[in-house]
């Protein structure tokens, strides 16, 4: 469904660590790709997206500084060192993190270290010690163990199992904690310390078919999951079930899935009931693959259904989105004032240079605009974004630069 419909001390620490742990296990997370006759470089985390790019050229090194015009302690700066076959060596970002500890921002430099293209670290060279987290690979480049710290303090590591396709089998985790008596180098007691294992099974075209995941913290739970799969390898059927204690169970079925003759997604549906009511989702595409309907039709066991949302989009020539508005429903707000369609323009280089954000009265509530300066490859240099409640009361509020350095 779409988004805004789907439905002290030691806690802290958890809270975040999960948090933070969630936010950069980059397994499959990270790739920069130089893609020969097409002079591109590029940067592209799943986890991150601050740190994305995509440049014109071979680049060697590019640096990007970022000001916050109406909150000047929100300025960051991130500098990209590439190899001359495009792969990242290695990203510094220099900005504002959580002190977890000291429950407080501070500044920080965050090195991410890559070797052949492999993220091996992600530290906090402004703290004392180690901070942040240390990967290990296998022969086949396969994450076998990653380490997270803070100040200094191992919190959590996990490890990582495949078997001879290179498939992950068996993930395990240990929870320390931040004022834990674990020791890393004796390992003493290590088993009292496990949070987590998770296993995996495959069919014959490498699709995950169960899922079984067992927590060991207060009362253990069992979590197993199975997926089905058409004859194209698209998810047909989900399912889980949870125990508590030890002992398995069998997955039942819960979601159900529905595709057209080009594998597109066209229907999501539950094959249980849920409340306050079940939900069929429906999609419907263009000619070009591009999603250009979206509804839903909410479900009772004690009343007729009906429509709850209904969006449509509209593509330019390239498939950028230009026009998404909401048909049915009233969920899309901006602080608190609701509007129903967003209106996006770009340029000649695909970026986008407005948005624009109207109300089913057909008022403006908001418009952001940006302005570009290019250099002679293509890549922005400059960008400049205002913004402001229409396009006649629009104010400075981001400032960013752009230095890059090519290969010759």
């Amino acid at each position: 469904m779409e988004s805004g419909i789907r439905n002290g001390g030691a806690k802290l620490i958890n809270f975040m660590r999960e948090i933070i742990l969630k936010s950069f296990v980059v397994f499959f997370g990270f790739c920069s790709v130089f893609y020969g006759q097409s002079k591109k470089t590029s940067f592209n985390s799943e986890e991150n997206d601050k740190l994305n790019v995509v440049l014109n050229g071979k680049v060697k090194t590019l640096k990007v500084k970022s000001e916050n015009l109406i909150n000047k302690s929100y300025a960051d700066s991130i500098v990209y060192f590439f190899s001359k076959k495009g792969d990242a060596e290695t990203i510094k970002y220099y900005g504002l993190g959580l002190d977890v500890f000291n429950k407080r921002l501070r500044v920080e430099e965050v090195n991410y270290t890559f070797k052949k293209a492999r993220l091996i670290s992600k530290l906090n060279k402004m703290d004392f010690g180690i901070d942040g987290d240390i990967y290990q690979y296998d022969r086949n480049s396969n994450l076998i163990h990653l380490k997270n710290y803070m100040s200094n303090i191992l919190v959590k590591e996990y490890y990582y199992k495949y078997d001879s396709k290179n498939r992950k089998i068996e993930q395990t985790s240990y929870s320390y904690g931040g004022f834990s008596n674990y020791n890393e180098k004796t390992q003493e007691n290590k088993s009292n310390f496990l949070y987590e294992t998770e296993e995996y099974q495959y069919n014959d075209n490498d699709k995950i078919v169960l899922k079984k995941v067992s927590n060991f913290r207060n009362n253990k739970t069992i979590k197993i999951s199975n997926y089905q799969y058409d004859e194209n390898g698209n998810l047909i059927k989900e399912g889980y079930c949870v125990v508590y204690g030890s002992g398995d169970c069998d997955p039942n079925p819960l979601f159900g899935y529905e595709y057209n003759f080009n594998n597109q997604l066209i229907k999501k549906y539950q094959l249980t009931s849920f409340s306050p009511h079940n939900t069929d989702e429906y999609f419907i595409y263009d000619n070009k693959g591009n999603k250009v309907e979206s509804k839903g039709m909410y479900v009772y066991t004690d009343k007729l259904p009906f429509w709850g949302y209904h969006f449509i989009y509209e593509y330019d020539e390239f498939g950028n989105k230009t026009k998404d508005e909401e048909i049915i429903g009233k969920y899309r707000m901006l602080g608190r004032e609701r509007y129903k369609t967003q209106i996006t323009q770009y340029d000649k280089f695909h970026n986008i240079i407005s948005e624009q954000y109207v109300t089913e009265e057909g008022s403006t509530i908001k418009v952001i605009i940006k302005k570009y300066i290019y250099d002679k490859n293509g890549n922005w240099i400059s960008m400049q974004k205002v913004e402001g409640k229409d396009r006649n009361n629009l104010i400075s509020t981001e400032i960013c630069k752009r230095e890059i350095i090519y290969y010759r």
